[in-house]
């Protein structure tokens, strides 16, 4: 059976954990020419996905939850006024499905639905819960924008079991999650380590994500001097940039700021952007998910085991469903610096024991989220929303 010609619509032209389980979903889609991407503008993730496939760019961007009648007014009439250019590419494009990259672009799904084109929309996201500080308002909206992506599309696949069960009780919501290449093991750790100022035999302790204040580059460093003064020579690679807006470039600053200020500065790298991220895993001799907003998956553990890294991590969303506490990685409580030392300290101290807690991290991941279960998986539920 032939792919159907799918038009994809990303949420962010910058890359970002959720784009790249979205674009290892695409690849087996772009087949005979059948598969087009949109995307919100220039950047990297545009100039990465033409080599997949050909990419548009549209003015949108994914929605935010509104603070106050205003802001509420206001995004519902930009929602409206990016309807209409989806609506008028769908109708020139002439798709037989529409994928969406996110829950937060309902915009794409009204489209879909006005001009009679399945869609499928990738739930990637958790929303609903007041965790990590998530208000009222804020937990009672995302389940609003759940419910809405469930009764617009044709189609809903989560990438966890923990982002499926957010959706209303009885909904048709399958679980397909991102495949996990074995590609991440083999990188050059001499180089990232020379190029970064890193000693051959200096602990390294790695934080791999865009810098945002959810991803909780801050915890990392707060336990830095902690874990010094069990390990001295410990440091710390935070490898990753900010998002071009403006809380995440102030959180950069931040973070700087805090380095100092913990008296840390010296140990601390930020390596900015990482192409080749095999060589920031193979550098790191642990790597730590210090996340404070729910993790709808967490890919950076996984590939950060598949290179054979053993992992700290927050219990915060999918995480402890993803990885198995003791046995695939170390998992302890979210916003608490004194935990996470504790674990990256336990297994520096002991390599043998980081070795076998990351060689079966490594096994399950490679077992559990093969891309040759994956990617067919998700294949076929485009193929019914098709259909």
């Amino acid at each position: 059976m032939s792919a159907p010609r799918t038009l994809a619509v990303l949420h962010l032209a910058e890359p970002s954990g959720p784009s790249t389980d979205f674009a290892a979903h695409l690849a087996p889609l772009a087949e005979r020419d059948a598969l087009e991407i949109i995307v919100p503008g220039p950047g990297r993730v545009a100039s990465s996905f033409r080599r997949v496939a050909p990419v548009t760019e549209l003015p949108y961007s994914a929605l935010t939850t509104p603070r106050g009648p205003v802001a509420f007014t206001r995004l519902v009439r930009r929602l409206a006024a990016e309807v209409r250019p989806f609506r008028a590419h769908i109708r020139a494009s002439g798709p037989d499905v529409v994928v969406v990259a996110t829950t937060a672009l309902p915009a794409v799904a009204i489209a879909a639905r006005l001009e009679r084109v399945p869609a499928l929309v990738y739930a990637a996201e958790v929303l609903t819960g007041r965790t990590s500080g998530r208000s009222l308002p804020a937990a009672a909206a995302g389940r609003a924008l759940l419910s809405a992506n469930h009764r617009l599309a044709t189609a809903v696949v989560a990438c966890s079991e923990a982002v499926a069960r957010q959706f209303p009780r009885g909904a048709d919501v399958e679980t397909v999650y991102p495949p996990i290449e074995n590609s991440y093991s083999g990188g050059d750790r001499a180089a990232f380590r020379a190029e970064h100022g890193i000693g051959p035999d200096e602990p390294c302790v790695a934080v791999v994500g865009n810098i945002t204040r959810g991803r909780g580059q801050d915890l990392a460093i707060r336990a830095l001097p902690l874990i010094r003064e069990a390990i001295p020579a410990a440091r710390c690679a935070i490898v990753g940039s900010p998002f071009p807006r403006r809380q995440d470039l102030e959180f950069d600053d931040e973070l700087r700021r805090l380095a100092v200020k913990a008296r840390v500065a010296d140990a601390v790298v930020f390596t900015g952007f990482c192409d080749r991220i095999a060589d920031a895993y193979a550098a790191a001799d642990v790597v730590v998910n210090p996340a404070r907003f729910p993790e709808p998956f967490g890919r950076a553990a996984c590939e950060a085991l598949v290179a054979g890294r053993p992992v700290v991590a927050s219990r915060v969303g999918a995480i402890p469903e993803v990885l198995r506490d003791g046995a695939t990685a170390l998992v302890g409580p979210p916003e608490d610096p004194g935990a996470l030392a504790r674990n990256v300290v336990t297994l520096l101290a002991d390599p043998d024991y980081a070795a076998r807690i990351a060689a079966a991290g490594r096994r399950d991941v490679l077992e559990r989220f093969a891309a040759a279960r994956s990617g067919p998986a998700f294949r076929r539920a485009v193929e019914r929303a098709a259909g």
